[in-house]
């Protein structure tokens, strides 16, 4: 973003945050506008040497994104207000009109997959569900993993279109070798499987921004961090895997996390990126209540950017209530424009931070997500896609959700049950003592039907029996030191079970 700033232009009938929020100082010179405060040490660190981060073991190309990323830190700049608007649907790829825009021409359709490239992002463990194996590998159904889910999906796109669209996988020196020992159960399948890993960061003392490992010792991964799925067009190029595909003659690469069921290839949407020439193409939808943790999509100086909301102060997260473009981190991007903007060092990713703890200390790591790259392509475009293309699996609430009968498993793809009334899903809100997968698999002792649920809401010390129907509105709440058994058998609907199951009409 430019130092000085730029004369206020209008984008259509997009309003700004200045004319929205005009007796909110959002954003004053004395302020860190939208991020978390540097430190007065951090403010004014040092410069790291190159041959600090070698010391460590860190690669060339590591080492220039890694100092480009820390500089950014500490040189923040500035963003103004004025420039900052809420995009114009208008403006946006409609998925349903894209047979108007761009129509498909079945004959075509097999020359057009064959340029493209599937990747999935598997750098993180199931944290958020208390598994420490990679989220690929997470079961999402009986037996059936996400990766699983992958390989069906892609292996049955191959076979009737008679093509070889690789699946290729990201990821962590976390994940790497359990992803590469499970791979080989697909030898038989008729899908090509690469993988490839993405880069190692350090992390830095946060008062300070000086390095935790420290040379000449053994790899220690508590000190160290994957940099976030945007290091995903590096990453490629450097393990030799982006020239490979360009001189096969691929051109596309359809990025997204190996966790959302609803990302699968969708051919009227390539068809769209080729034809109208698009060289980064981000799939946003409409946001709900429960997108908490996530982007943003907004226009920055007439331009397309993603907003971190974890980036955001608390304070100044209602600001950002209207913006409804939801990032699905779907993201389409034409590989040649990849290749080009990386030799002429042009991709420049916008980060987030984090600060975790270790032995007592705040420790800082930088990490970019693949969807800021949005700024960097001459044509780049969002795309406004319905929900049931974002369907992640970040909790043991949604995958209640996904292992119910709401939905249907076919070759990969996830569907809703015809049975069910409307395209809307229930709202599943389960406690924390089934946040880990452990946990929740406990006190299930089937899948409840859920066919006509609206709202679920457990908390406390509950457990389920076999063949139970939840319909309506069902709450369930076990006071402290309280448990609540539902029966083998019972059908609840519109209910609120409290104590030790008393039931009452909601």
């Amino acid at each position: 973003m430019a130092e000085s700033k730029p004369k206020l232009t209008n984008a259509g009938s997009s309003a700004s945050l200045h004319s929205m929020y005009k007796n909110v100082d959002l954003f004053s010179e004395n302020d860190e506008e939208l991020y978390p405060p540097l430190g007065h040490g951090a403010r004014f660190a040092a410069p790291l040497e190159d041959s600090q981060l070698q010391a460590i073991g860190m690669k060339a190309d590591e080492i220039k994104a890694f100092q480009q990323q820390r500089h950014q830190y500490i040189n923040k700049d500035k963003i103004y207000t004025d420039e900052i608007k809420i995009p114009n649907r208008s403006d946006m790829a409609d998925y349903h009109q894209l047979h108007v825009l761009s129509p498909v021409d079945q004959s075509n359709a097999s020359r057009l997959l064959s340029k493209l490239v599937v990747i999935k992002l598997n750098g993180g463990l199931g944290n958020s569900m208390g598994c420490k194996s990679a989220k690929g590998l997470i079961e999402v159904a009986t037996g059936t993993s996400f990766l699983d889910m992958a390989v069906a999906h892609i292996e049955q796109i191959n076979q009737d279109y008679g093509v070889d669209v690789p699946l290729v996988i990201l990821n962590s020196f976390k994940t790497n070798n359990e992803t590469i020992k499970v791979i080989e159960k697909y030898k038989t399948h008729k899908v090509t499987i690469k993988t490839f890993q993405q880069s190692v960061f350090p992390k830095m003392y946060k008062d300070t921004l000086n390095l935790v490992p420290k040379p000449n010792t053994p790899f220690n991964p508590k000190e160290w961090y994957p940099p976030g799925s945007g290091d995903v067009f590096r990453s490629l190029q450097r393990s030799g895997l982006l020239d490979e595909f360009l001189a096969q003659g691929k051109e596309y690469m359809y990025i997204s996390n190996i966790e959302n069921l609803g990302s699968i290839i969708d051919i009227q949407v390539l068809n769209h990126i080729h034809l109208q020439k698009i060289e980064f193409g981000v799939e946003v939808t409409n946001r709900i209540n429960t997108d908490a943790t996530g982007g943003i999509l907004m226009s920055y100086k007439d331009r397309l950017h993603l907003l971190e909301l974890s980036q955001v102060k608390a304070e100044k997260l209602k600001i950002f209530k209207d913006f409804k473009y939801w990032n699905t981190n779907n993201i389409w991007v034409n590989l040649k424009s990849v290749s080009t903007l990386i030799k002429e060092d042009k991709l420049v990713l916008d980060w987030i931070v984090n600060y975790p703890m270790e032995n007592h200390k705040a420790l800082v790591q930088l990490e970019t997500p693949a969807g800021m790259g949005i700024q960097n392509f001459k044509n780049s475009v969002a795309i406004f896609v319905p929900r049931d293309r974002y369907r992640p699996i970040k909790s043991t609430s949604q995958l209640l959700l996904a292992q119910s009968n709401i939905f249907q498993f076919d070759h990969g793809q996830v569907k809703l049950n015809p049975k069910r009334e409307g395209q809307d899903v229930p709202l599943i809100k389960l406690g924390e003592e089934f946040s880990s997968v452990s946990e929740y698999e406990k006190r299930f002792k089937s899948i409840p039907d859920l066919l006509e649920l609206d709202h679920l809401t457990v908390s406390g010390d509950v457990y389920f029996g076999s063949n139970v129907t939840l319909k309506g509105t069902v709450i369930i709440v076990a006071n402290h030191g309280e448990r609540i058994d539902i029966p083998d058998g019972v059908t609840l609907e519109n209910k609120v079970l409290s104590g030790t199951l008393r039931i009452l009409d909601h």
